[in-house]
């Protein structure tokens, strides 16, 4: 066997491991909450030993993001990259939809730096913070104070707070109703949501 060959098989062989304990902490997930699943429940799910687990994650929470990286954000990205950014944003809503029981328990995490919305809110934070670099800022209006960083922490916690309340609520709202009201929200001012009182 090549040297090449060897490498690829191992590279294979951590990944797939990998996915066996990102997977496992998945499936707890559905029937358990977060604060209660231990290293110990991962890795006796998975079949594995404990040292095996942190060969390929520092914690439980570093598993949460992994997986919503992977689900979410890796496809979000490709979209984004290729300038489709309504349709990213039905993807990142259609992503949290077909997997919501997950994610709705990991909303119901404890706030924290390593919540499930501290998480969620980094990343929506960088795609928002990407697009206004991408995009130069319009420069017609006299607004020092709207930064590209002020700009994305803006539409960050407007999108988090909306996604959250989605998956926590019982709603009936479909994955494509929700893009498609945000985008309406994006595009339009409060003013443009209210009559005018006759």
């Amino acid at each position: 066997m090549e040297t090449y060959d060897i490498i690829a098989s191992m590279e294979s062989k951590k990944d797939l491991t990998k996915e066996l304990i990102a997977n496992c902490f998945h499936e707890l997930m559905l029937t358990t909450p977060f604060d209660k699943i231990t290293i110990k429940m991962i890795t006796g799910e998975a079949g594995l030993i404990r040292p095996t687990f942190y060969k390929h994650f520092q914690d439980k929470y570093e598993v949460l993001e992994w997986l919503f990286k992977t689900n979410v954000m890796d496809n979000v990205a490709l979209l984004l990259n290729n300038e489709m950014e309504s349709d990213a944003i039905v993807m990142f809503c259609r992503c949290l939809d077909k997997d919501r029981k997950f994610y709705r328990r990991a909303c119901m995490m404890e706030p924290g730096p390593n919540s499930f919305e501290q998480i969620l809110t980094r990343y929506i934070y960088q795609v928002f913070l990407d697009l206004a670099v991408r995009y130069s800022i319009r420069t017609d209006r006299k607004t020092p104070f709207l930064t590209r960083e002020v700009i994305a922490t803006y539409y960050t916690y407007g999108l988090v707070n909306t996604i959250r309340d989605w998956l926590l609520g019982n709603s009936e709202v479909s994955a494509e109703e929700l893009a498609e009201s945000y985008q309406y929200l994006l595009s339009h001012s409060v003013l443009d949501l209210l009559h005018e009182t006759p």
